[in-house]
């Protein structure tokens, strides 16, 4: 299946149609935590309660079961047009607090009428009751919670939005207004950050989850060669550019700093060091922040210049590759490691550009804007920050988000007709 979650679970109500639903279905992934098919609306309810207390999913009703597997999608059976009324009445009626119900989007497949139930558990008055009872979801089933768990749940209940946790990057582009105060064990800070971040609340109330050898073990598998733990062609590619003479180390622990809740790896250009000449290191920082019940990631590509402006094809392209290592194999790696499925939503994407040390903020002697045609003004180019285009990510186009959040930078520096390079997958 892909690395990045089917835009199924994410795309608009308006996008979701009978050829995004064929090909979600033609994968035959397993009922598990955010998936489960229903030949009926009887006890979907269950399920979209369950799956709204822990990480949300999609319920997809008007499938039959395999007789002889029940957990991967059978025959189309479909439902009546009167059934989602009937759905989202029973579930406004039999939720507490009551009104809430989650998306219903009626497809038409193969002359079959389905409903695809998405539950995005950020929308969810948490604890949620149905029929009196607190369910969960497990792997691929419901369950009633016990009470210390319902507990944790109150207790955890807050009018806020279940994303307004202070780790999350969304809350503002500038809260990495200063990426090196993160990094401070460098003897000699980077010229030029590119950062891709990222965070989801884990929604795991009763476990306070902690990173593994096994899951460092599963990333750094992901970010390179299982084997030899090299850097993938794409990044090496590009490390080859910044200077193909350095020796390229492969992927490490940082043994400096680590623990249970926290692991940096680093890859790259051997060093730092002193910068006499320019180099290039990728780093991926993962964090497990409020007692492990969110995760921080983090993938820069750190620029040591030499005194050298990069080239604009070089950091533009440098942009897409973090995105594209934090997305396509950081994130669904420590999904599945730490949740037990792949099988989420991406969460929302923030790309930052900005200067390594602090006594030089300013871009304009690290960057080469020439592609970004003429610029509007006067005063420092300073750090660029933007989240991506989330219905553009949902549906895979990791370019033309990229693309899209550059353009909406070069607009914060004031370049008001960027011209910008095609990036390459």
């Amino acid at each position: 299946m892909p690395n990045l979650a089917h835009p199924l679970f994410s795309a608009p109500a308006d996008a979701v149609d009978t050829g995004m639903v064929r090909h979600f279905l033609s994968l035959e992934l397993e009922e598990n935590f955010t998936v489960e098919y229903k030949r009926n609306i009887a006890a979907a309810d269950d399920t979209v309660g369950a799956m709204a207390n822990t990480y949300g999913g999609v319920v997809l009703i008007g499938v039959d079961a395999r007789p002889k597997d029940i957990n991967l999608p059978g025959g189309l059976v479909g439902v009546t047009a009167a059934d989602k009324d009937r759905l989202v009445s029973k579930m406004a009626n039999t939720f507490d607090p009551p009104g809430w119900t989650p998306e219903v989007i009626p497809v038409m497949v193969d002359g079959k009428l389905l409903l695809v139930v998405r539950i995005d558990p950020d929308t969810v008055p948490q604890p949620l009751l149905h029929q009196g009872v607190v369910r969960i979801r497990l792997d691929g089933r419901n369950q009633t919670a016990d009470r210390r768990l319902v507990q944790m749940m109150f207790q955890r209940a807050d009018p806020a939005p279940a994303t307004a946790y202070p780790s999350d990057p969304r809350l503002s582009p500038d809260q990495y207004t200063s990426p090196q105060n993160r990094d401070a064990y460098r003897k000699t800070p980077p010229d030029l950050i590119v950062r891709a971040a990222a965070s989801r609340s884990l929604r795991r109330n009763s476990t306070r989850l902690r990173l593994h050898g096994t899951t460092v073990d599963a990333l750094l598998g992901a970010l390179g060669n299982p084997v030899t733990r090299q850097l993938p062609k794409r990044l090496e590619g590009l490390t080859r550019r910044v200077n193909s003479q350095l020796f390229q180390e492969p992927w490490k622990i940082d043994p400096e700093h680590g623990t249970a809740w926290f692991v940096r790896l680093a890859a790259g250009h051997d060093g730092p060091g002193e910068p006499v000449h320019p180099r290039v290191r990728a780093e991926c920082t993962v964090a497990l922040a409020q007692g492990g019940s969110s995760l921080e990631v983090l993938f820069d590509l750190l620029f040591w210049t030499g005194g050298q402006k990069i080239a604009n094809d070089l950091w533009i392209q440098a942009c897409y590759e973090a995105v594209h290592a934090l997305a396509h194999n950081a994130l669904p790696t420590l999904t599945e490691e730490l949740l037990g499925t792949a099988s989420v939503p991406v969460p929302p994407i923030e790309l930052h550009i900005a200067a390594g040390a602090p006594n030089n903020p300013s871009l304009e002697t690290l960057l080469n804007t020439d592609l970004l045609g003429t610029r509007i003004g006067t005063g420092d180019l300073r750090r660029g920050s933007d989240y991506l285009p989330e219905e553009l990510v949902a549906v895979g186009d990791l370019p033309g988000a990229v693309t899209q959040t550059l353009r909406n930078i070069a607009l914060d520096w004031r370049y008001l007709h960027p011209g910008l390079p095609t990036l390459h997958e």
